[in-house]
């Protein structure tokens, strides 16, 4: 029993560790709002709207303009296409193609040299600790 309830300890410090960056933030960072045409991130605010011939962003004390050009405005709609003539009889359907040789999966490279040394690294402290325990008993 004491040793299920050490291992449920282990479990929880190991998850609160994991989950400690998440659990810090306060607020998303940065915001953008597509149909707002704007976008905040800490204290700083930028509008992508062309006002004037501006677009202007804050950030504290600071304020930067940049001239724009405002959208032309819409172009009138096409005339509708005259109606299309009968069309002759369609051409009887071609062989279908032979299939596509199955293609061969690229290359992955292998296990690299980093990925060997942690394992075996990670094995030997296993395999220590395994060992100091049965020295303990």
């Amino acid at each position: 029993m004491k040793k299920l309830k050490l291992l449920a300890a282990m479990v929880v410090a190991v998850a609160l560790l994991a989950a400690s960056p998440a659990l810090a933030q306060d607020e998303p960072a940065v915001v953008a709002d597509a149909k707002a045409n704007e976008a905040k991130a800490g204290g700083a605010a930028a509008e992508a709207e062309c006002k004037d011939g501006v677009i202007e962003a804050k950030a504290g004390g600071v304020v930067a303009k940049a001239p724009c050009e405002p959208e032309p405005p819409p172009k009138a709609a096409p005339a509708p296409p005259p109606p299309p003539k009968a069309a002759p009889a369609p051409a009887p359907a071609p062989a279908p193609a032979p299939a596509p040789a199955a293609k061969a999966l690229p290359p992955s490279g292998g296990v690299g040299t980093p990925a060997l040394i942690a394992l075996g690294a990670g094995v030997l402290l296993v395999g220590s600790g395994l060992l100091a325990r049965r020295f303990v008993r």
